[in-house]
């Protein structure tokens, strides 16, 4: 097309050449074409003609008669140049004459219409490739995209089965439940666990059917606190199975959430955990079986101090009944001072009872019972029954307990046995010791709801570099030692989710703390009421 109106322009006008250059719509290098009824021009190809004129090759320049030098030939030529299309869309067309008059108003308005008509035509035919072209592209890309979801489909049919197929074969039980907690689906172990079906577990009383009354009430709690915090949850419970019979299961839970953050489903997962809970059990039986027995061991070592601690409530209470009895015995029986006896000896025998019960709790072999605990009366009552053992050795034991401190949640006993073995520790440590020999105990609030104890003992102190070593089983520093009375405060106070460490007395000595947590439950608390509140105090005994 460009190449025939080459020819017709130089047919109907006087020029020396007329050069077209047509831009590729694809991106690629533009078309070039130039004609002449000169000889020389046929030696010069058009990319040439193109860059000899290239600074002139712009629409704007039309309106004016440029002389430029003769891209073939000597001499120079007179120029006019026209766009093929709005702003060279299309390409250029530049025609030449050495006539001086060129171009005349006639050639240019030739010129500019036979342009604008080449221009219209080469961008219909362009326009129409162009349609043709995304015809067939579209034509190709909806057949590659049919066969596509084909594959994709048979694939997404054949990944469904394989993963139903691998949600009923893993060892856990799945279920789903939308943004209000109502079952959806559950997973073939679930349904033969249960005996349900999944019209049966999808109704709004499954959950309650099957879960233990005490565990159903705490997941309602948790579930609620989970939806309103859209976060993740977990918690142990037990589910009766289909021989009616209730087994313990870890379950967890997980939002799927939609792009704003809402809720879609939850996706739950209960992994039996039965075996483990028995073994836990039983692990829980023999670490106490392990406590008491040491309980009994350094009891043992204590009968002496006991005996005596025991000894003096029952001399007193025969001294008052003696002298109770010469009051009533006389001519003239004085009861007043009669009374005053009688009131002394039970205030003793309730002084020797009180410590006939508390060394009684300690070698009493029970399982662990959590309750309110004060720790300062833990304190306290330990204080009395080693009272004789610290004045064996001089030892002045100094208490540093603070008022209205905030109750934990733990077995007295347990928390009693540690208490004992750290003080026993320093007593043990102060023995041989010159100089000053005593014993600090303390209590006070701890940062993040705890309270935190501390036993301090001037004594030989820690062995250098193994702080930590002393608490591991059968680690001991003692001549007649076993090693595990460290090891086994330590298993108690982080069964009771605090921490238990020891570091170096200044100026000299080893100091014992443990942690424990004082988010008592308001209920717990009215259950067990803990004794009368200890008030700071610093005494010597």
């Amino acid at each position: 097309m460009v190449g025939t109106l080459l020819d017709v322009l130089l047919a109907m006008l006087r020029l020396d050449f007329v050069y077209a250059r047509v831009n590729d719509s694809s991106g690629g290098p533009p078309i070039e074409e130039v004609r002449s009824p000169h000889s020389e021009y046929s030696s010069v190809g058009p990319q040439q003609v193109g860059q000899a004129l290239g600074r002139w090759l712009t629409g704007g320049q039309s309106a004016s008669r440029f002389m430029v030098p003769a891209p073939a030939g000597a001499g120079e030529v007179s120029i006019a140049s026209f766009s093929l299309g709005l702003d060279d869309e299309v390409g250029m067309l530049v025609a030449g004459s050495q006539r001086s008059d060129f171009p005349t108003d006639i050639e240019r308005l030739l010129l500019r219409v036979a342009t604008n008509q080449a221009g219209i035509g080469l961008q219909e035919a362009r326009r129409s490739g162009e349609q043709k072209r995304v015809a067939a592209a579209l034509e190709q890309q909806v057949a590659e995209r049919t066969t596509q979801l084909k594959a994709a489909n048979e694939e997404l049919r054949h990944s469904e089965t394989e993963l139903r197929q691998l949600i009923d074969v893993i060892p856990q039980q799945v279920v789903v439940f939308d943004s209000n907690w109502s079952p959806l689906f559950a997973n073939r172990r679930e349904l033969e666990f249960s005996g349900l079906t999944l019209d049966a577990v999808q109704s709004t009383d499954a959950l309650a059917k099957t879960f233990h009354p005490e565990d159903f009430k705490k997941l309602a709690i948790i579930r609620e606190r989970g939806r309103s915090h859209s976060a993740p949850f977990e918690m142990e419970a037990r589910i009766r199975g289909r021989d009616g019979q209730y087994r313990w299961f870890l379950i967890r839970n997980n939002p799927l959430r939609d792009e704003q953050g809402q809720v879609l489903r939850w996706y739950g997962t209960r992994t039996d955990i039965e075996d483990r809970k028995r073994a836990e059990e039983t692990l829980r039986q023999a670490h106490a079986d392990l406590a008491h027995a040491s309980r009994v061991t350094t009891m043992g070592e204590l009968t002496a101090s006991l005996a005596h601690e025991v000894r003096q409530p029952i001399a007193a209470v025969l001294t008052d009944a003696n002298t109770c009895l010469r009051w009533l015995t006389r001519d003239q029986a004085n009861m007043e001072e009669a009374r005053e006896a009688a009131s002394r000896a039970v205030k003793d025998a309730t002084r020797a009872a009180d410590i006939i019960s508390r060394i009684r709790l300690l070698f009493t072999k029970s399982s662990p019972e959590r309750g309110v605990i004060d720790v300062n009366d833990v304190i306290r009552d330990l204080i009395v029954l080693l009272r004789t053992e610290v004045s064996r050795y001089a030892i002045s034991v100094r208490t540093k307990l603070v008022a209205d401190l905030p109750p934990v949640m733990g077995d007295r006993v347990q928390l009693q046995q540690v208490m004992m073995n750290l003080i026993m520790n320093s007593i043990d440590a102060m023995k041989t010791v010159e100089g000053t020999r005593e014993l600090t105990i303390t209590s006070q609030r701890a940062e993040s709801a705890q309270l935190l104890v501390s036993v301090s003992d001037t004594g030989v102190g820690l062995p250098p570099h193994e702080a930590d070593e002393i608490f591991k089983a059968f680690f001991t520093t003692k001549r007649q030692g076993i090693g595990m009375g460290l090891s086994i405060s330590r298993s108690i106070v982080e069964s009771h989710d605090g921490r238990l460490w020891a570091t170096d007395n200044v100026p000299r000595g080893a100091r014992f703390c443990f942690i424990l947590p004082t988010n008592v439950d308001p209920q717990a608390r009215t259950a067990g009421v803990p004794r009368g509140s200890v008030s700071n105090d610093a005494t010597d005994h």
